[in-house]
């Protein structure tokens, strides 16, 4: 899993790095509907990660063929035993991120709670309740109002409901029907789930500090797509009246999780100016860039696993040959190399026999030679053991694989760790 983390750590880190870098240049040629697109590129690379990793060995045969693996190196097992944090550690300090992201959702949450229950339905203080349909909106979506927030939001999951500043009177009826279809659109897109769903990716990858610049990104591109939507039937006039309701809600707007923020004061001047320049909207332009964006993120992630698997140029007619039976495994703990062994140069390997059950953990690990005789066993043995492979229709009886403890590095720099089923 941890393997599985940092791999697409990277991946999100290059496809975020493109996206804040060339950000400026993007949105003036691609406008703000297709630059707020471009996002899905994080998903649609994670989903290809699956996809990869998982799909194919569902219909897998049960029996496992060849393999080909790094050695097991002493220069490298003695340097990860002593400098790396130990896997369980990193990986309680992992859930540990989750879950303080977590707490804070629920805290958001309870806040919201409070904030609907104390809230009440919008009334203008000269004409009484406002009529949603003199403002062409549908009536569908509550709007109430609390003195306790200083712009509008759209919040509620399950409930929906648009929430205005107790001073959302003084705005025209202009400025106040713009301000509403703008938290009309995020509905109608549904951004509120969109936004927890970024929020998650965010949780699993918190330890990521691209992925946070990212994220702040994103939500402000999501206001600038809104912006485009409602402005773009505008008039000059209708354009001006919407801006001074921006600097109005923009200055003290708290970004949320589980509701929309109308936008921060350091965007501003963005949103502003992209009125100007209006983008059409065409659904074949984003459903190519959605297509184009998903082979993009496959085949980087096919690049990346195959790295994972590299081999000489003598065994790669061998490997053609058998690639289309192999099942290499998604978890491969190193093994320590003894410290005894390593200090009196020594070399060897192990040769085991285990199962692989459907899920794709190993059992029943026995060594079935070794040489130097006991030197290794131990240390093969608890590595296996942690080994995680794909999961399939049957899984596996008998697997064999043999582990080459190396001293120094190869010539061709890749090793063989063999393994075959009866």
């Amino acid at each position: 899993m941890i393997n599985w983390l940092t791999q697409q750590s990277i991946l999100i880190s290059l496809v975020c790095a493109f996206i804040l870098l060339f950000h400026k240049p993007l949105l003036k040629q691609l406008g703000a509907h297709h630059m707020y697109s471009l996002w899905l590129a994080i998903p649609l690379m994670l989903l290809g990660s699956v996809v990869l990793q998982f799909l194919p060995n569902l219909l897998a045969e049960s029996k496992l063929a060849s393999f080909e693996h790094y050695r097991v190196l002493a220069s490298l097992a003695v340097k990860n035993s002593e400098s790396l944090i130990p896997a369980p550690l990193v990986a309680g300090l992992w859930l540990s991120g989750i879950a303080v992201m977590t707490a804070l959702l629920l805290l958001q949450q309870r806040y919201l709670n409070k904030l609907l229950s104390k809230s009440t339905p919008y009334a203008h203080p000269q004409s009484g309740e406002l009529n949603i349909n003199a403002l062409m909106l549908t009536d569908a979506l509550p709007i109430l109002q609390s003195p306790e927030i200083t712009s509008p939001m759209l919040t509620g999951v399950i409930k929906p409901t648009i929430i205005v500043p107790s001073d959302f009177h003084k705005l025209t009826v202009k400025q106040q029907k713009a301000v509403l279809e703008h938290e009309l659109f995020h509905h109608e897109r549904g951004d509120i789930i969109i936004n927890l769903l970024a929020y998650g990716l965010l949780a699993i990858f918190w330890f990521n500090p691209l992925c946070w610049l990212a994220y702040r990104r994103f939500r402000d591109d999501q206001e600038l797509a809104c912006d485009a939507q409602i402005t773009s039937l505008m008039n000059t006039d209708e354009k001006i009246a919407y801006s001074h309701a921006l600097l109005a809600y923009s200055q003290h707007a708290q970004m949320g999780m589980l509701h929309t923020h109308y936008g921060n004061k350091n965007i501003l001047k963005e949103r502003i100016m992209q009125m100007k320049k209006q983008h059409g909207k065409s659904t074949l332009t984003i459903i190519a860039m959605t297509l184009g964006l998903g082979l993009a993120s496959l085949i980087l992630n096919q690049q990346v696993q195959a790295g994972d698997h590299q081999t000489s140029s003598k065994e790669s007619t061998k490997l053609a040959k058998s690639q289309a039976h192999s099942i290499h495994p998604l978890t491969r703990v190193e093994p320590k190399y003894p410290k005894e062994a390593a200090e009196a140069n020594q070399n060897g390997y192990v040769q085991l026999k285990f199962d692989i059950s459907k899920s794709g953990m190993v059992s029943n690990v026995k060594v079935i030679k070794s040489s130097p005789k006991g030197v290794f066993d131990k240390s093969a043995v608890k590595a296996l053991k942690q080994w995680v492979y794909k999961k399939s229709k049957k899984g596996a009886k008998g697997s064999k694989v043999q582990l080459d403890f190396v001293i120094d590095e190869p010539a061709a720099n890749v090793e063989r760790i063999k393994v075959t089923a009866n």
